[in-house]
């Protein structure tokens, strides 16, 4: 029995090997690791059951990285089909290093499907990529993956480097793939219904990446609606603000007035700071001032010429009173009348 026919592979997480094609995927080189060496990576990969198949399609049409030998699924146009999902290949090595550097080890399996790859990797046409479910980011983020199912060979591998050939150029590609399955297969009825299912795979995908775009197309409209609208009550509630603020001021402006013309009219002086505490809604520093107020008989003050008793009644003219006045001559003279006699 000839031994298995193995390919090896190599390229880093951190190139691409692609300028103008691809998905652009940015990834953790510790998530990466953390994933290829947990413990169900190592399991799948030693009970021989990371499996690869010709292109990612089947697992794109079922839905999952984990498919079943048969699968029934609907195809882009709407149909319904059961499709065999025949592996190509299983991962028998898979290391990730600290720099980002991914090696693995694909064992060819004597499979109709297994047979297709080799000749396509003999022809260095297509090469590997990897199926990993996880969260895809796109260009956008950081893709995290949550873990491994296999290796599967399509037509443009994300990562160029992905493939156990040096990369030349090919011209004809498409006619050069149908060339080597027809080759392998020696029946060219059946390496054309294989190039379909492949072309198949990636209309499928581009159907997929059409709907993503479309919803994203409807989200964006609908968040440009919500942006207008948040826009239009933001601007509302700032000029509601502002006519806020000049009726405050307004109104802090005739209290402030009211206040003024009140402390010119009152009998007593109201400091400054009783004033501004006041115009805050702070009476308690005015309350105390006019509490000690009502205690005092204004009556005995000459307040602008008008009397004032601690009952509140009117005030009363002040009445001059006869005789000289305090401090005259005539004054001192009439301490010693009658009126005055001391020591009796």
């Amino acid at each position: 029995m000839a031994a298995p026919h193995k390919i090896s592979c190599s390229f880093s997480l951190l190139d691409e090997g692609r300028q103008y094609t691809g998905n652009h995927r940015k990834y953790l080189v510790a998530n990466a690791r953390e994933i290829c060496y947990s413990a169900p990576t190592r399991e799948r990969i030693a009970l021989r059951e990371a499996y690869g198949y010709y292109g990612h399609g089947r697992r794109i049409l079922a839905g999952r990285m984990k498919i079943g030998e048969v699968e029934a699924v609907t195809l882009p146009d709407g149909g319904t089909a059961i499709i065999s999902n025949i592996p190509s290949n299983i991962t028998i090595a898979f290391d990730v290093a600290e720099d980002g550097t991914v090696t693995h080890t694909q064992e060819i399996l004597s499979t109709e499907t297994g047979q297709i790859v080799k000749g396509l990797h003999d022809s260095r046409v297509g090469g590997f990529s990897w199926a990993c479910p996880g969260t895809d980011c796109g260009s956008k983020g950081v893709t995290h993956l949550s873990g491994f199912a296999g290796m599967d060979y399509v037509l443009s591998p994300g990562f160029s480097a992905n493939r156990g050939y040096v990369l030349e150029s090919a011209d004809g590609a498409d006619q050069g793939i149908l060339e080597s399955v027809a080759a392998t297969l020696k029946d060219d009825a059946k390496a054309e219904q294989y190039v379909r299912g492949w072309t198949r795979d990636y209309q499928a995908r581009i159907a997929q990446l059409e709907n993503e775009l479309f919803r994203l197309e409807s989200n964006g409209a609908e968040m440009a609606a919500e942006q207008g609208a948040l826009k239009g009550i933001a601007e509302e509630a700032a000029a509601a603000r502002e006519k806020a603020v000049q009726e405050s001021n307004a109104l802090k402006s005739a209290v402030a007035d009211a206040m003024k013309a009140l402390n010119d009219a009152l009998p007593i002086f109201i400091p400054e700071d009783a004033m501004h505490a006041m115009l805050n809604g702070d009476f308690s520093r005015a309350k105390a001032i006019f509490e000690s107020a009502s205690r005092i008989d204004f009556g005995q003050y000459p307040l602008s010429q008008i009397k004032l008793n601690s009952t509140n009644v009117a005030p009363q003219p002040v009445v001059p009173q006869n005789g000289p006045d305090y401090g005259s001559p005539g004054y001192g003279e009439g301490l010693f009348t009658e009126k005055y006699k001391f020591g009796e």
